[in-house]
């Protein structure tokens, strides 16, 4: 997928401007005015549909249980545990367990990388899907990694070539449970032919180059993580990537929801943590999944194509022998 990230916009957005200009219309006389005038109210009446509708081309990046409501040709992934998808879940959606299947496999001796080519065609075959399907992802919001591990699928997705994915905001938390079904769909296996996009991905030699060129690499695990406070078992050692950003996932969503802030938001936070948001980045975190859901945020909300997901992340980093900083090593205690 290479896609064009288009501006905000909701369900039937082009019908509504179109109402609004014609009532803008009668009301002004100066085309100029008029212009202007539809320019502001637009921006302030897309502001406020946040966070429903997110355009990446004509397909949303984030949607909401209206959206799935009034389109249902799509394909709908599940990707919580199969328990919780058993006791309900949206009408047709299957399963696809980001645990359970192998949405991250070992490769080099090293665990959570991204499966071959080979493997994730039978993985999304498995799936029913050939390759070119338009997908809705839905996980649960119940914590920020859980919304990380939807993240990642849509870049897996992505990585295999399909260029429509979007992203349930507040996972199935935001549904109604009158709406959930416990009754599973018949997928049939197919053969998914896909093409592995390497513009999503960032690798070693590339985060070096990037740190070496005084760009921007951005650790998006929570903040004990990042300082060397708290360790994933899967780590060796604790600390981030030397000179690397730090960023709270969490600071990425509303609190009581887990949906996304706006992009207005996004973007002041990560400013107030000195990154950048239009320049090339490469987002990390223990194994590739919160560095995901810092990739969602800048590739896909904040349409930055120059995000790519650091795969390997610091279990690949730390088993090269490159550079580490455990901020446990400096003067005082956590901040925070």
């Amino acid at each position: 997928m290479n896609p064009s990230l288009g501006a905000l916009f909701g369900i039937h957005a082009s019908e509504r401007s179109c109402i609004n200009e014609r009532k803008l219309s009668s009301t002004i006389c100066s085309v100029s005015s008029r212009q202007s005038l539809h320019f502001i109210l637009c921006t302030v009446f897309f502001g406020f549909l946040w966070p429903l509708h997110l355009a990446a081309g004509s397909f949303p990046v984030l949607v909401d249980g209206n959206w799935l409501v009034n389109n249902k040709t799509h394909v709908v992934l599940d990707v919580r545990t199969r328990d919780e998808y058993t006791s309900g879940h949206w009408p047709q959606s299957r399963w696809a367990g980001f645990k359970e299947l192998d949405w991250q496999v070992k490769r080099y001796g090293l665990p959570g990388y991204l499966p071959n080519e080979k493997q994730l065609s039978t993985l999304l075959g498995g799936l029913g899907l050939q390759g070119s399907e338009a997908i809705v992802v839905i996980g649960s919001a119940q914590h920020p990694e859980r919304i990380a591990e939807a993240a990642r699928i849509i870049w897996s997705l992505m990585m295999a070539g399909f260029q429509q994915v979007a992203l349930l905001d507040g996972g199935i938390e935001s549904l109604s449970v009158d709406v959930l079904v416990t009754e599973d769909p018949v997928v049939n296996p197919t053969v998914c032919s896909i093409n592995l996009q390497q513009q999503y991905l960032a690798d070693s030699l590339r985060v070096e180059g990037m740190l070496d060129d005084n760009g921007i690499v951005v650790d998006f695990r929570p903040t004990l993580y990042f300082e060397g406070y708290k360790r994933n078992s899967l780590v060796p050692m604790p600390g981030t990537i030397l000179d690397a950003f730090g960023f709270p996932p969490k600071r990425l969503l509303e609190k009581k929801t887990g949906k996304f802030l706006s992009p207005d938001k996004i973007r002041l936070e990560l400013e107030h943590y000195d990154i950048s948001v239009k320049t090339a980045i490469a987002t990390f975190g223990d194994t590739g999944v919160w560095g995901a859901l810092g990739w969602f945020a800048l590739h896909q909300i904040l349409e930055n194509p120059k995000a790519r997901l650091y795969d390997g992340s610091m279990v690949e980093w730390i088993d090269r022998g490159n550079e580490v900083h455990d901020s446990t090593d400096d003067m005082g205690g956590p901040i925070g």
